[in-house]
């Protein structure tokens, strides 16, 4: 397959996943939790679970992507999170459309042959137009890998209209509270999408009370996807909220 102007070689054999469909209540009723689950697999994992089907996805990263080696106890996580009716990605660094097209293609080809995952977190993605094609393609051959892949396009801004194109959701935000609260910007065009297409990531959200203040103003903002914790830098996704916020959080997601 060629990318850009390099032949990516020899892995665009389809693999076999399992088809996760993701399904969010229509806009107005309620919200789903979509996770960047940055910790190694375990009690965390079973806490994320516990939370479906308010949760729908989470996110692995085992070494700033699937690493040089599959991690059998990722393997594993993976299988039963989706066995609990979660649709797991695999984090891939994308280099703002800038990385070596082969190494992305490596990670993209090992994410799903090691770990049978669901689809792709790509993180660094550009917001300018001029990189949009090249997302496209990378979207082209992820479905050449797996046809039922989700894409994510982490963008952690306000993307051009035709990143819409290169993924099936869009995180448009990714930040502390503070600047959720200030320095958030609203997409224009972003209404004419339903609001399952869009995901908001805001850390450090000390109370519960902002918790939920936070939760009301996504769904103002048109995010059917969000995450919010208290946790912040320098590894916010490194943990989840202790048990009182998190149940909370679940409740107040689930509410119309």
């Amino acid at each position: 397959m060629q990318i850009g102007n390099i032949a990516v070689l020899g892995l665009c054999t389809a693999l076999v996943t399992p088809g996760i469909t993701l399904v969010t209540p229509a806009f107005g009723q309620s919200q789903r939790m979509a996770i960047p689950s940055y910790y190694y697999p375990g009690q965390l994992w079973q806490k994320a679970a516990s939370g479906a089907p308010t949760v729908g996805m989470e996110v692995i990263n085992p070494n700033s992507g699937p690493g040089t080696s599959a991690d059998p106890a990722y393997q594993t996580q993976v299988k039963v999170a989706q066995a609990s009716g979660l649709a797991v990605l695999c984090y891939v660094n994308s280099g703002y459309g800038k990385r070596d097209p082969n190494q992305v293609a490596q990670d993209l080809w090992h994410a799903f042959s090691w770990y049978g995952v669901n689809g792709i977190f790509f993180d660094q993605v550009p917001t300018d137009a001029a990189d949009v094609n090249t997302y496209v393609q990378w979207r082209v051959y992820i479905k050449s890998l797996n046809s039922k892949a989700i894409v994510v396009l982490d963008a952690s801004g306000q993307p051009d209209e035709g990143y819409m194109q290169a993924g099936n959701i869009i995180c448009n935000f990714a930040g502390d509270y503070n600047s959720y609260q200030t320095g958030y910007t609203p997409i224009p065009w972003a209404s004419s999408y339903p609001a399952n297409r869009f995901w908001h990531i805001i850390f450090n959200v000390p109370t519960d009370t902002q918790m939920r203040d936070v939760v009301a103003e996504s769904k103002q903002r048109h995010a059917g996807w969000v995450y919010v914790t208290p946790v912040g830098l320098p590894n916010p996704f490194g943990a989840l909220p202790a048990d009182t916020y998190w149940l909370e959080e679940i409740k107040t997601l689930k509410a119309p």
